[in-house]
């Protein structure tokens, strides 16, 4: 299926990676800002993966600043972030991470969960990835209205996320920006994982 979506999804994802403009787009700096903010908060030299990479406009920085970062897009999208220098990179499905449990300290995934087909799966696997407290940051698009542009296929909300992942993961932190020219906010949530013999 994730193949599929590439076939899918590679032209709209691709153009928006393509260029050194992209680094510097109000969004990727406000998203780049709030990122590094909540992993700097978290510990040093962090186990890291990103998932949906894209060109690693997140994945460079947040190994520049210490961490140990792996870079996961799809097949052709990784070949942007092989370009761009990122150290590791691999293909992948975000909803089958091809990872052992407990390998990860922080999961992040910057504007992925509004295309999953089955964003579930991928919460199911973000868990399971995860150490003990790790944590788990999301940066998506606030809203039904969302669902009107970039082919989004699922729209959240903070009251949906605290719904679908109460009993694995407790939100620690909400930051909310408006991208020039969105139609919605775009609002990134830092989790924590919540161990089964914690519940």
């Amino acid at each position: 299926m994730w193949v599929e979506w590439q076939n899918n999804e590679t032209y709209t994802t691709a153009a928006h990676h393509i260029t050194a403009e992209a680094y510097t787009r109000p969004l990727n700096v406000m998203r780049l800002q709030i990122f590094s903010y909540m992993i700097s908060r978290l510990g040093d030299g962090l186990k890291v993966l990103d998932v949906g990479c894209g060109d690693g406009v997140i994945s460079k920085p947040t190994s520049k600043m210490g961490h140990y970062v792996t870079s996961l897009d799809l097949p052709i999208i990784t070949i942007l972030a092989h370009k761009r220098g990122v150290s590791s990179v691999v293909a992948g499905d975000a909803e089958q991470l091809a990872f052992a449990s407990n390998s990860f300290d922080v999961v992040l995934a910057s504007e992925v969960v509004e295309h999953l087909w089955n964003p579930h799966s991928f919460f199911d696997e973000a868990y399971r990835v995860l150490k003990a407290n790790g944590h788990l940051i999301i940066e998506t698009p606030e809203g039904r209205e969302s669902l009107r542009y970039d082919t989004h296929k699922t729209y959240f909300t903070v009251d949906i996320f605290e719904q679908m992942l109460n009993t694995r993961f407790s939100i620690r932190e909400v930051k909310r920006f408006q991208p020039t020219g969105a139609p919605v906010p775009t609002i990134t949530l830092l989790f924590r994982k919540i161990n089964n013999k914690n519940r």
